[in-house]
């Protein structure tokens, strides 16, 4: 058999691959939210795609809509108020796709404006806004429950925080990667900073309380991991885990986990925020609180000054506990400024997400629950006490579980328990 072989010349002309539609909704959402006009050729004019469309329309976005391209101008997304309350309203159930990518995007930006009822909103706003609300609260435990954050619950949450348009954002994470950000977090117990890692049972099987209050559990990193837009620090009944000390295999009995930004981060005076699910059962102690940037358990002296923006107690999820603690001059014991605890109300649940605050200046630190002041402790009044104000220097933060020593083997907590942690913020008086 014969065989010729025939050489093709080159191929010249254009190809147009066809839509993708989990690209479009990329490339709607970032046009909306670029300065300027941005042409998307070569589109399909699907149902969500369509949703996509309007939800940034809402947003502020201006898109033109030809037959197969869209022109979209970008510069006024984020300016036209009340769009969150109509949005949310109307197009309940067709931004899902799409509310993520927004969120992402814009984590750092103001989400809304004047998504409460200021003034000249209307009664139209205010009924949707009610509406909206009424619904979200429906949806709550089982959004809670799931860890997933709804579209509105961010944008509320967000408006709440900077509804005193004096603050200004100065650092921040959303938990919104799929591991923790070590850029602005350390693991709790890396080289001993800033303290131990807990209490372990030494070779009689006795409790070694290196931690100086007989707590049960000992951080690991494994238990802390980020997932679904939070963070999580579980705690953990273990059988037969043994740890590292001094180069010797010792048994815990309990795990739990904790992080902070010594040497990454640290602020003197500002607001700093928390919005948290706290875990269930006796003898869990969460707690979101600082110290000193210069304090380690390595500078054997103890820190002059904490601030404990709060402390839940499991054996009694009815309140909240924030405390101030100044270490006395004349004394090596700390002054304790405690008292007056937030009683929280029949509607709040502290195993759900709340919000949890302290607002901080050279004057006073105020303790907030879900934005209401519950507590203020003066300079004055601390240093007239404890002869010293030790908050006129930087401070860190940290974010634990411990675990007390009433909890044990009487079946008071269903291990493994967690907290979960949607956002933490630092805001700076915008002089």
């Amino acid at each position: 058999m014969n065989k010729k072989i025939i050489k093709a010349d080159k191929l010249v002309g254009e190809v147009s691959p066809p839509p993708s539609k989990s690209i479009l909704h990329r490339y709607i959402i970032g046009s909306s939210l670029a300065k300027g006009i941005s042409k998307i050729e070569n589109i399909s004019y699907s149902d969500d795609i369509i949703a996509t469309i309007e939800a940034m329309e809402k947003l502020g976005a201006k898109i033109e809509k030809k037959d197969n391209y869209l022109l979209i101008d970008g510069s006024k997304t984020f300016d036209k108020e009340n769009y969150a309350i109509e949005m949310a309203s109307k197009k309940e159930g067709l931004i899902s796709e799409a509310e993520n990518k927004v969120l992402d995007t814009t984590q750092n930006q103001l989400a809304v404006k004047n998504a409460t009822d200021d003034e000249g909103t209307g009664r139209e706003t205010e009924n949707l806004l009610g509406k909206r609300r009424k619904k979200e609260n429906e949806n709550t435990s089982s959004n809670e429950k799931s860890g997933k954050k709804s579209l509105w619950s961010k944008i509320v949450n967000r408006k709440k925080s900077d509804k005193n348009e004096n603050w200004k954002l100065v650092w921040n994470d959303e938990f919104d990667s799929n591991s923790l950000d070590t850029s602005k977090w350390s693991y709790w117990g890396d080289n001993n900073i800033p303290w131990n890692a807990g209490n372990y049972l030494d070779e009689n099987g006795n409790l070694v309380d290196q931690s100086g209050f007989k707590v049960k559990h000992y951080y690991l990193k494994d238990n802390v991991k980020v997932q679904d837009g939070n963070l999580i620090i579980e705690v953990k009944k273990e059988n037969n885990k043994t740890v590292n000390i001094d180069g010797k295999q010792r048994k815990i009995l309990y795990s739990s986990g904790a992080v902070h930004t010594k040497g990454k981060f640290s602020v003197q005076e500002g607001k700093i925020e928390m919005r948290a699910a706290m875990p269930k059962g006796v003898g869990t102690w969460p707690a979101f609180w600082m110290w000193p940037e210069w304090y380690s358990q390595g500078t054997n002296k103890l820190a002059d000054g904490e601030i404990d923006i709060f402390e839940i107690y499991g054996s009694d999820l009815s309140r909240v506990t924030g405390t101030a603690h100044v270490l006395k001059t004349t004394e090596n014991r700390y002054e304790m400024f405690d008292k007056n605890d937030e009683k929280i109300k029949k509607n709040e649940d502290l195993t759900q997400f709340n919000t949890y605050a302290v607002e901080w200046d050279s004057k006073e630190i105020k303790w907030l629950f879900n934005g209401r002041v519950y507590k203020k402790r003066t300079m004055k009044e601390m240093e007239k006490k404890a002869g010293r104000n030790p908050y006129n220097q930087p401070y860190f933060i940290m974010i634990n579980v411990a675990l007390e020593n009433q909890t044990g083997s009487d079946g008071d907590v269903d291990f493994p328990t967690e907290m979960k942690v949607d956002y933490v913020r630092v805001y700076k008086k915008d002089k």
